[in-house]
């Protein structure tokens, strides 16, 4: 997608976009892990901090060439990426405080 392009992406479309690949990848990661809480997921993936994380990386994958699709999952796996390793941080560091 070339820079023209990209700049008649309207604030509405990207919104509509980063909404629904945060609950794309919501829904993946709860299929994939049944136990993970639905809700929760979503809250967390619609966070300022997540739909940041997710239209900077969108944009950037438009912006160098990909296929909105191919964005947009590029985009959603790296969010699952994040907080997967942000989980683990989170959880060495309480098993390294009860040792």
């Amino acid at each position: 997608m070339t820079t023209q392009q990209l700049t008649a992406l309207t604030a509405d479309q990207l919104g509509e976009a980063v909404g629904r690949i945060a609950g794309f990848a919501a829904l993946s990661l709860h299929e994939s892990f049944p136990h993970l809480d639905l809700d929760g997921l979503v809250e967390t993936f619609t966070r300022d901090s997540a739909t940041e994380f997710l239209a900077k990386r969108y944009l950037s994958g438009l912006d160098s060439g990909k296929a909105p699709g191919e964005a947009a999952g590029a985009a959603g796996a790296a969010l699952i990426r994040a907080w997967a390793d942000a989980r683990n941080a989170a959880r060495a560091q309480l098993d390294a405080a009860t040792a």
